[in-house]
């Protein structure tokens, strides 16, 4: 366990605004709260039982648990109900070397802690015959191949077996955990294919509502015609009459021992002992009569509910949110409504750094926490900074989540549309809560205005709807995805039996954000200004190149190339992409990340780009780390301006008193921050721009030492020899 934060434990549940979910979250969130642990919540929003319409993309949520900077898990493994998001998150959680506890449940391979589910049938069925004196039970269980379904018989079998009261197969009915199948039992009493009993115990709430439902339309009375117990206690009592009597199946005492359990294994601290037991919560199904403390709190939760209900129906939330015309409207209008998620604390936005121009559906089998992401504070506990933080998707957040504090009890949930993963929101806490049903109606509202928002600020989405060419970009005139694979193929078709060709992807603009409709014509020209850099390498090395998808490009050499040549390459393509005017004005340095790699007529060219693309990733989550120094954004505006205009007289002990530091201290930083001195990275600076004025203008040797910075030529040329081993002329001359 890191021991410089708060222990950070994740949790892993599904569709987490559902009622037992809440009960199991709230104990999870009591118990870190009493322990000074923070908690991360990943959950989807529909977990559905068989996925559609390309919802399925809302589980990638789930990788997320493979942050470092989790101390340990909890899974909620009863939330889960698609088979093979089961399975996933099995691969998951077993790659992971921190303590894992499975709550609810168990699941072979990790501790586990449940309730004692005969134990609960034994007194509720102890209530039944004790205290009521019935004789003659049904139960009506769930799906007859699940263990959990035999264990709620077992145990009235149990108690009617000490009663000495009969008790058989005829007495057990096998239903789905779902209101049908309480409406089909009803209808075999009403209808006299089955005998009417003293009682039924339905195995969980859903199914005694359904039972009671039907029921209550055929003038059946419980409990003058039938007793009728519950169990879970799922707080929808009020919706069906008569109030219905429940077993509390103890969710929050089984969250608050998984808590538990893990902070022991972490500190080594003894473990506490927690009575998970469950107890009865009367109501008017049996003769005990309602229990009115519970459904006061049952009442109070409804009434809240549909207040909040009340106010996102007659507000303007969704009319006001599609008509933002950028990030900072957007999330203005975020702000102004987020007062329609109950006793939220915290709300940040987190996107994927390319979210308005994805054009791919997102897979579910493909890894994506090594992507940049941006962080946009919507409303925070503490003051925080509006400027956007960024970070890598398996970091979960900035370094400092803007405005949080020191408490973080955060709930992760997935932005998605049309297949294509857009990033995910975090809704924080200061106390053991979490949001319920409406909040979800919240975050559709917000989805749809975010993809209404990019289908306004995409410049490609519109030029892909005119569909001008299969092969080609319409903004740059670049081969596209398609067309420069296509290219390959027959490059590679025509190489000899060891022959290869040399790759070079290249991603630029990383970390800005071009998501405002006025930015868009600035896009586009670096989009122009970048692709003629890339025509103007590729002609000079026999090649062609191409643009993937927004901010990454693609080059291939003509295969005479030899791999001890790439890097020269590689050099100059990053010298004529940076240093173009708009760019190096408008994105500066760190924002552009090359890869190489080589391609043959036997291997696969889908392959060797998805394999540059994740060593790209790597790059920049590597440079995320380091961008987390405190005094990074300050000391890159320096360098950025150094490396702009090189020619310029620097001294650094005037920036120094620009920043109010020694200038022992300023070089210090500047060489912890960058890996290289002050001092020598202006020679850098300076020898960059010759490069790029050599490559792309005609001027003399002597104009091109005057223009970075040097009074004396000869001085340059020495200079220029040294760093880069060879004279400028031969630089310009010699181009490969």
């Amino acid at each position: 366990m890191n021991t410089d934060h708060r222990p950070l434990i994740g949790v892993i549940t599904a569709r987490a605004s559902q009622s037992e979910q809440r009960q199991l979250l709230k104990g999870i969130l009591s118990k870190a709260d009493e322990l000074g642990i923070d908690i991360a919540v990943f959950s989807n929003v529909y977990n559905f039982a068989e996925y559609f319409a390309d919802v399925e993309v809302e589980n990638k949520i789930y990788e997320l648990v493979h942050s470092e900077r989790l101390d340990g898990l909890i899974l909620a493994y009863e939330s889960l109900i698609y088979p093979d998001l089961i399975d996933s998150i099995h691969d998951h959680i077993r790659e992971l070397n921190i303590p894992i506890v499975v709550a609810d449940a168990k699941d072979e391979g990790f501790t586990c802690i449940n309730t004692d589910v005969k134990r609960d049938f034994r007194c509720i069925a102890r209530h039944l015959t004790d205290v009521h004196g019935i004789r003659d039970i049904d139960i009506i269980t769930g799906y007859e191949a699940y263990e959990t379904s035999h264990l709620r018989v077992d145990g009235v079998r149990e108690i009617m077996e000490e009663r000495g009261l009969p008790f058989g197969e005829k007495n057990v009915i096998f239903g789905n955990f779902w209101n049908n199948s309480g409406e089909k039992l009803a209808e075999d009493y009403i209808s006299g294919k089955r005998r009417l009993p003293q009682a039924v115990i339905c195995a969980n709430d859903y199914m005694a509502f359904g039972l009671l439902d039907k029921l209550f339309n055929n003038d059946l009375t419980p409990p003058d015609d039938l007793t009728v117990i519950g169990y879970e206690h799922i707080g929808e009592r009020i919706y069906h009459s008569p109030i219905l009597t429940t077993y509390q199946r103890n969710r929050m005492a089984i969250g608050a021992k998984a808590v538990a359990l893990i902070y022991s294994k972490l500190t080594g601290a003894p473990m506490q002992d927690i009575d998970t037991s469950g107890y009865m919560i009367t109501g008017d199904t049996c003769s005990c009569g309602v229990e009115k403390k519970y459904l006061r709190e049952e009442l109070l939760e409804i009434q809240q509910t549909k207040a909040y209900n009340d106010m996102n129906f007659c507000g303007n939330f969704e009319q006001q949110s599609v008509t933002s015309r950028s990030i900072s409207d957007y999330i203005h209008t975020l702000q102004e409504f987020s007062y329609l998620i109950r006793n939220v604390s915290g709300i940040y936005l987190c996107l994927h750094e390319d979210w308005c121009t994805r054009s791919q559906k997102s897979s579910v089998n493909e890894f994506s926490n090594n992507e940049p992401m941006i962080c946009y504070r919507v409303i925070s506990p503490e003051k925080g900074s509006d400027e956007p933080a960024f970070f890598t998707r398996g970091k979960l957040f900035p370094a400092e989540l803007p405005g949080a504090g020191d408490k973080k009890f955060l709930f992760f949930t997935p932005l998605f549309s049309e297949g294509k993963e857009f990033g995910h929101f975090i809704f924080q806490y200061t106390t053991p809560d979490t949001y319920d049903s409406v909040m979800i109606e919240w975050l559709k509202i917000t989805v749809n205005a975010l993809q209404v928002l990019r289908m306004k600020n995409d410049i490609n989405t519109l030029l892909e709807c005119s569909n001008l060419s299969e092969f080609h970009d319409t903004a740059t005139g670049l081969y596209n995805k398609q067309g420069f694979t296509s290219e390959l193929v027959n490059a590679c078709k025509k190489l000899g039996e060891d022959g290869k060709i040399p790759v070079i992807m290249i991603r630029t603009g990383i970390y800005s954000d071009d998501s405002r409709i006025d930015k868009k014509n600035l896009s586009v020209r670096l989009d122009m200004e970048i692709a003629e850099c890339l025509n103007q390498i590729a002609g000079s090395i026999g090649g062609f190149c191409g643009k993937l998808s927004d901010k990454q490009y693609i080059v291939a050499a003509s295969s005479k190339f030899t791999e001890e040549k790439v890097p020269l390459i590689m050099d100059k393509l990053e010298i004529i992409i940076s240093h173009s005017p708009l760019y190096i004005q408008e994105r500066g340095l760190d924002t552009l990340f090359m890869a190489r790699g080589e391609v043959s007529a036997d291997r696969n060219i889908n392959e060797c780009i998805a394999a540059l693309s994740e060593d790209i990733n790597m790059k920049i989550k590597q440079l995320s780390e380091e961008r987390h120094h405190a005094y990074y954004k300050d000391y890159l505006q320096v360098r950025n301006s150094m490396y702009r205009d090189p020619g310029k007289e620097w001294d650094a002990q005037m920036t120094c008193r620009d920043f109010h530091l020694s200038y022992g201290h300023f070089r210090a930083t500047y060489k912890d921050i960058f890996g290289i001195s002050f001092h020598q990275d202006l020679i850098m600076s300076r020898i960059a721009m010759a490069k790029y004025l050599l490559l792309t203008t005609n001027i003399g040797i002597s104009a091109v030492s005057f223009k970075c910075g040097y009074t004396d030529e000869k001085y340059f040329m020495r200079q220029f020899r040294q760093t880069t081993g060879v004279t400028p002329n031969s630089y310009r001359n010699n181009l490969f």
